[in-house]
């Protein structure tokens, strides 16, 4: 080849962008037809396929559904049910109407479009450590800079943030609200309104992700950051349909004050002129015409069942090998420890290849390299009780046999 393309990249795309060892990982799993701790998407098993057929078929049948849709915001209607169904559920302020919900493709849209909208190069963005790895990609491709804030298992340290906003000038804090990925931690009512108090102290932005909320096992749901901060608007609440009806509808949704939503419409004209309206309209059909509460009640059973089947796998057969983790009361994921065992990322691709066991290696949600080189992320979102248990025995084992410097 006679073009030499590096010479040619932009600078993002030749110094910002990197390989993903989650699909790395995910790779290897297939590769050695692996049992999988590692996927951190709904099982397929759960999905509504059969109402969702009706709905898709009846949204095929309408030519209009076809042509350029007119609202960049996406489908009125969907958005319409979006509102009142955050009021019903208590997540909105008042002042919130369809004209304040923008669709997007998945939340991961929703994080890339505030992303453009809010970053200039070199701007500091204040946010969780760890974290979710595909923000950080977004971030640094804006040419973003991050000053870590700690959690833990209640979520966002308050003290924490504190110090990072009297260090930088940040322009947004990005959290993931509820079942963080990957910590599983959720932030409390109580420290939600100390971090709001600082954000309106330092001025900062709020970006609430919360693809999570309703995949809640136990307890109550704290007050969202978007209705505690109430007319102050200074919240960009991200949700998700991915992880509630399936991933495929690529469906989520921000809300945010009128004058955010319309620049990230004309965000999203520079990229995608018109949005898939018949997908939209049959998602929409779905949840008009089905019991939704009866769909999340049979998610959350089942959820709950793998995510119990996995902790006490793990703690017959790993804790006693130095494993330790909290129980989260929601979401889809386990976040654990094993202290000395100081390069997760060498004994991951071990388990997979020596024992057949795939794991996500923590330190990769960290925005700093370096940082949590014991942790391990596992997901039961795809896990039987049957799995779980052969797949601790089978990282016990990994465990046992393991020596530094094997890869």
């Amino acid at each position: 080849m006679s073009v030499n393309w590096n010479t040619h990249f932009s600078t993002m795309a030749r110094e910002r962008l990197h390989s993903s060892l989650i699909a790395e990982m995910i790779r290897l799993v297939v590769e050695h037809k692996a049992i999988s701790f590692t996927a951190g998407e709904p099982s397929a098993e759960l999905f509504p396929l059969e109402e969702l057929s009706t709905s898709v078929l009846k949204a095929f049948k309408d030519p209009a559904l076809f042509s350029y849709y007119p609202h960049n915001e996406g489908l009125l209607e969907l958005r319409e049910w979006i509102a009142a169904w955050m009021h019903a559920d208590g997540l909105l302020p008042k002042w919130v109407t369809a004209e304040n919900v923008l669709l997007t493709n998945g939340s991961q849209e929703g994080i890339s479009l505030a992303a453009e909208a809010l970053i200039d190069e070199g701007d500091c963005i204040a946010l969780e450590s760890p974290t979710y790895p595909e923000a950080i990609l977004t971030f640094v491709k804006q040419g973003a800079r991050f000053a870590p804030v700690a959690v833990d298992k209640d979520g966002i340290l308050p003290t924490s943030l504190e110090d990072v906003l009297n260090q930088n000038r940040v322009k947004f804090l990005y959290t993931i609200v509820s079942f963080q990925n990957p910590t599983g931690c959720t932030t409390s009512t109580e420290r939600r309104r100390k971090v709001l108090e600082l954000c309106r102290k330092f001025d900062v932005i709020i970006l609430e992700d919360d693809p999570y909320h309703h995949l809640r096992y136990e307890g109550k749901a704290p007050a969202s950051y978007l209705s505690l901060a109430g007319d102050d608007a200074r919240v960009l609440y991200l949700g998700s349909f991915s992880k509630i009806v399936a991933p495929g509808v690529r469906c989520g949704w921000t809300v945010a004050p009128s004058e955010v939503i319309s620049k990230l419409a004309f965000l999203r004209v520079a990229n995608e002129i018109s949005l898939p309206a018949a997908i939209q309209y049959a998602l929409f059909d779905f949840l008009k015409n089905r019991s939704l509460d009866t769909h999340l009640g049979r998610l959350q059973d089942a959820y709950r069942t793998r995510r119990n089947a996995l902790v006490s796998a793990l703690e017959r057969h790993v804790v006693p090998l130095g494993l330790s983790f909290d129980v989260p009361e929601g979401g889809l994921f386990l976040w654990g420890r094993i202290p000395g065992l100081e390069d997760m990322v060498r004994f991951a691709r071990f388990a997979v290849e020596a024992e057949k066991i795939g794991i996500i290696p923590g330190t990769i949600f960290f925005p700093e390299k370096g940082e949590g080189l014991d942790t391990i992320r596992f997901s039961f979102a795809k896990v039987t009780p049957e799995m779980a248990e052969e797949g601790a025995l089978r990282l016990a084992r990994a465990l046992r046999t393991f020596t530094p410097g094997e890869a």
